[in-house]
Order: C-alpha cells, then structure tokens, then sequence
C-alpha cells in the first residue's frame, strides 16, 4: 500500500508547497488606482484574496491528509474528512467564476477556476480511493492533482506578465 501511495504523495507534497509558495508570494504590484482602473484593481483584489483562501483551505487539508498518512487517522476518518472539504473547494469554485476579470485577466482567471475544479476532483477520487481501494482511483487523483497544479501555475504566468501582479521569489 505505500509503494502505490508514493507517487501520489510527492505529487500532493509538491503541489501544496507550490501553491503555498506561489499563492504567499503572489501580490499586486499597483500601488494606487485611478477611477478608470477600479474594475481591474477590483479584480486583482477579489482573486488575491481567492488564491489566499484556497491556499489556507489547500493547507488546512494537506495537514489532515499528513495526520492520515502518518496512521494517525484510518481511512473511514480521512474519507469524513474529505466530505466535508469538498463543499468548501466547491465554494472556492463558484467565487471563481463569480469574479469579473477585464479581458486582459480573462484566460488567468479561467485557468485558476480549472486549477480550483482538479484540485476538487482529485479528492473526490482519493476519497473514491479510500472507499474501494481502486488503484485507478488513486491515479486519477494524481492527475487531477497535477492538472490543477499546472493550470495554477499558467495563471499566475499570465498574470505575472500583466506588470498587476508580481511573484516575489
């Protein structure tokens, strides 16, 4: 069981170091704001603040799921867990999509909604993983984990180009 447990776990080490990396070192370079730029500093405000809530709540389960690996929880525990996460990623999503990005942050904002959407089904199918001890489920969690961490990467891409947005390193 650790060995098909390894890959995933490195996979979801990295990616919750790299979102805390990436989301605590993402900030608003503008630093003041004229009437005609209030949708876009509104934007810029409203996503900070997204990827610092999914970047806590990321952190909040990555520390569960570190007690579960750890045998500290059993699966049944892990598995309530994961349920009662998943409504908090869904909340997450639907803000996303509820942000009105200018053109310009349009394929950012899309590509953080997609990141926050894979990080959601890749726990959806480590809790399928759980329940049936299907390998299958356990690699699409993987994939899923890695998609999301790919997408949130190219977002903050775009976003850094955008000279509104600076990644500190």
């Amino acid at each position: 069981m650790n060995s098909v447990l390894s890959l995933p776990l490195l996979i979801v080490l990295v990616f919750a170091s790299v979102t805390f990396f990436n989301s605590s070192q993402l900030t608003s370079a503008q630093t003041s704001t004229s009437a005609s730029s209030l949708p876009t500093a509104s934007f810029v405000n409203s996503f900070e603040k997204l990827v610092k809530d999914a970047h806590n709540l990321t952190q909040s389960y990555q520390n569960e799921f570190g007690k579960w690996k750890a045998h500290q929880y059993d699966n049944k525990t892990m598995i309530s867990i994961t349920n009662n996460y998943l409504p908090k990623y869904e909340n997450l999503i639907s803000e996303s999509k509820t942000l009105q990005p200018s053109k310009e942050f349009q394929n950012a904002s899309d590509l953080y909604t997609k990141s926050l959407g894979s990080e959601l089904q890749s726990y959806i199918h480590f809790r399928n993983y759980l329940l049936t001890n299907n390998s299958t489920e356990n690699k699409l969690s993987s994939k899923f984990l890695s998609d999301a961490f790919n997408y949130e990467i190219e977002s903050f891409k775009v976003l850094k180009s955008s000279g509104l947005f600076t990644i500190v390193p």
